[in-house]
């Protein structure tokens, strides 16, 4: 590698890291992404505390295995014969990849002493992690890994620009530390594809931070990740994901977004129904342990696991979303049912549709999305003990503040309400001025619901409450509140023109006990 003059370089420092950045712009950097990397290491870092064990390549049971003993023959079968195609497979594999290096010795891969793939071979046995950050760039984010995280034994960044592993190269040597990491010049889906078979070969975590959609790596990425190991996924085309190019979404992802004021946690859950989706090709499927809408991006962290009898269920946890065109009220359709009663497991497809040609709050007809991930998209237990470690590193992230915000809204989110509403969208539909996010809150807790903010959306409403009760609360405020009477063919029309059914109940304004219990977010079912 030619030397460059130390004035074409910017030096850059974030967290333990130091890099020299080109002035020239050849290597992307993203100084905006500093929380992604904070929180990315402090979730490794907590998931290595609470998850992964040394020298451990055997399956691992998943959350949701403790009753895996009640498997009947038909699924034990299953397995086995799963177990036997990957055995089979592996043959194939090793026989394919020695023919390939017997007689093609054509491709080029330059390397720090012009070898072909990483610069070292790894270990049977490992006694520390194993990370690849399959698209790089300037190794800033390994480069950090490999400093800040206890217990990483290996890292290998990979990026497939020739300016960017000459830059990994260079920031590896300034921050001496090429014991542990490795600069890798692959394409990434080959790299991972190289590390799927056998056990002792697969990444405990993969990080994928793409410039747009990750979708054309995941089939490697579901494979190449060890059992229990942790994915995290960043994607940056929230156009796609939002609702804007909804076709493009299809092709994808697989599902279709919809423009709705929700879209953002929708973007989470079509990601998380993506990557369940190419995992259960392989007899395995994923356990989301945090999933975030921050800035331009989304970002999730998910384990995997291998069972060929959970993959199963995976239709009970995917939803279609009816979204209607008027008071853009929505519904969740699920796409199978989950029947487990000791040894006899069925899942069956659901049944439905959960509502008429048109809306029964404003007449319109709806728009068709999804499937999305409707399961919990975080573990709150997870989140809410990240939380109490974050606390515990205040010198350790330049973005303290907003991560300790960001994990205690998650840690109150109620997990098993899929998407929200926004006060100020539900207003500009009836013309009226907004009440206070604590009178609709005070006003569902009295009627009986939970009721919480989402990350996603400062001014959400998300609640179990039905649809029909918050058009009815928003009745009710309007009759104290009145406004100019709408013509009869528009949604606030429609909607005003019913009188609300749980009128004494929610016209009662709440008491100072009331009002200050909703300040809290109420998560715990009663």
């Amino acid at each position: 590698m030619s030397e460059q003059a130390p004035d074409q370089f910017d030096t850059i420092s974030e967290g333990a890291a130091t890099i020299l950045f080109p002035k020239s712009n050849q290597v992307f950097y993203n100084p905006v992404q500093e929380l992604n990397r904070d929180l990315s290491i402090a979730v490794i870092k907590h998931y290595i505390k609470l998850y992964w064990k040394p020298n451990s390549f055997s399956k691992k049971k998943g959350p949701s295995e403790e009753d895996d003993k009640c498997k009947d023959k038909e699924e034990l079968i299953e397995e086995a014969d799963a177990s036997e195609v990957t055995e089979s497979h592996l043959e194939t594999t090793k026989r394919l990849d020695s023919d390939d290096r017997k007689g093609d010795d054509s491709k080029e891969f330059p390397s720090e002493e012009g070898s072909t793939k990483s610069s070292k071979k790894w270990k049977a046995t490992r006694g520390g992690l194993h990370i690849l950050e399959a698209l790089a760039a300037s190794g800033l984010r390994s480069i950090r890994y490999a400093l800040e995280i206890p217990g990483v034994e290996k890292v290998v960044a990979n990026d497939y620009s020739r300016a960017a592993y000459q830059s990994m190269i260079r920031n590896i040597e300034l921050n001496k530390i090429g014991d542990k990491v490795e600069s890798s010049y692959n394409d990434a889906s080959m790299l991972m594809y190289e590390h799927r078979h056998t056990p002792e070969k697969r990444f405990d975590v993969i990080d994928l931070d793409p410039y747009g959609t990750p979708s054309q790596f995941l089939d490697a990425t579901v494979q190449s990740v060890a059992d229990g190991g942790l994915l995290c996924i960043t994607c940056t085309d929230m156009s796609v994901l939002c609702g804007n190019h909804a076709d493009s979404s299809h092709s994808k992802y697989g599902s279709m977004s919809l423009k709705a004021r929700y879209c953002h946690e929708m973007a989470l859950r079509i990601i998380l129904a993506c990557v369940e989706s190419h995992a259960n090709r392989y007899h395995r499927y994923t356990v989301p342990l945090l999933s975030c809408s921050v800035d331009f991006y989304v970002r999730v962290f998910v384990r995997v696991y291998t069972s060929p009898a959970f993959v199963k269920r995976t239709p009970s946890k995917l939803s279609m979303v009816y979204h209607c065109n008027g008071c853009e009220s929505f519904h969740l359709q699920p796409l199978g049912r989950k029947i487990e009663d000791g040894k006899r497991r069925k899942y069956p497809p659901s049944t439905g549709p959960p509502v008429d040609r048109k809306c029964d709050q404003c007449g319109h007809v709806f728009k068709l999305g999804g499937p999305i991930w409707s399961e919990p998209i975080h573990d709150q237990n997870f989140v809410s003990s990240l939380l109490e470690e974050v606390k515990k590193e205040p010198t350790n992230y330049q973005t303290l503040e907003r991560m300790e915000g960001l994990l205690n809204v998650m840690a109150e989110e109620l997990p098993d309400v899929p998407l929200y509403y926004v006060l100020d969208h539900l207003c500009a539909k009836l013309r009226c001025n907004s009440p206070k996010m604590l009178v609709v809150r005070s006003a569902l807790m009295t009627l009986g619901y939970r009721v919480s903010f989402s990350h996603a959306c400062a001014n959400s409403i998300k609640t179990d409450a039905p649809h029909h009760v918050i058009w009815d609360v928003m009745r009710c405020w309007v009759k104290e509140n009145p406004v100019k009477p709408p013509k009869k063919d528009t949604p606030a029309g429609a909607i005003l023109s019913v009188e609300p059914k749980d009128d004494d109940d929610v016209e009662d304004l709440p008491t100072k006990r009331q009002r200050l219990q909703g300040r809290r977010t109420t998560n715990k079912k009663e």
